[in-house]
């Protein structure tokens, strides 16, 4: 005898399901395809940035940026860290057809964004992906819609309060365009 009662019957499918617009997030269902990319962006006394790799999908890619700290000062500076409020990790993008994205910062959702009359944005959008780390380091990401064009790729980092500074990479959009010829749609 089971201590559960008997769930009830499943809901019979709906013929439409919702989805979100391709420009919102990775497309769902897909593996995308990893660009290594091993850019260090900036090396100091107390910690490295690094963009270690690209997450590419058909309708996009994440960049993946990883703050590794000096094991023998890590208790440091994760206390100075600690001591006021953190700020966000701004990231941003230049193609090269001039188009830029995330200069305010990471988007959190559609508000505020030019889109066209597909309601397709019409400037690269860059929201907030993942994040998360510990007394080595952290990891943080943002996605990108849409594919860059052929021709250099600036990736712009700037790390959280109270951190200061810029940092840059450029990167060859073209290894990203064919990057997402790899990735692997599973379900549609």
């Amino acid at each position: 005898m089971s201590f559960f009662e008997p769930l009830p019957p499943p809901s019979p499918p709906t013929e439409r399901r919702w989805s979100p617009p391709a420009w919102d997030r990775p497309s769902e269902g897909t593996l995308p395809a990893t660009l290594a990319v091993d850019v260090l962006l900036n090396e100091g006394e107390d910690a490295v940035w690094v963009i270690p790799t690209l997450d590419v999908f058909p309708n996009g890619f994440r960049v993946n940026v990883a703050l590794l700290l000096n094991p023998h000062r890590a208790q440091d500076i994760q206390a100075r860290i600690h001591r006021g409020p953190m700020g966000m990790m701004r990231i941003g993008v230049r193609f090269a057809d001039g188009r830029v994205g995330g200069r305010g910062g990471l988007s959190r959702g559609p508000l505020g964004i030019a889109k066209d009359d597909q309601g397709v944005p019409t400037e690269p959008f860059v929201g907030f992906g993942t994040g998360g780390g510990g007394t080595g380091g952290w990891r943080f990401s943002a996605w990108v819609f849409p594919l860059p064009p052929d021709g250099p790729l600036e990736i712009f980092v700037a790390p959280p309060s109270p951190a200061t500074g810029e940092f840059s990479a450029v990167l060859e959009g073209s290894a990203v365009r064919a990057a997402a010829e790899r990735a692997r749609i599973i379900w549609t």
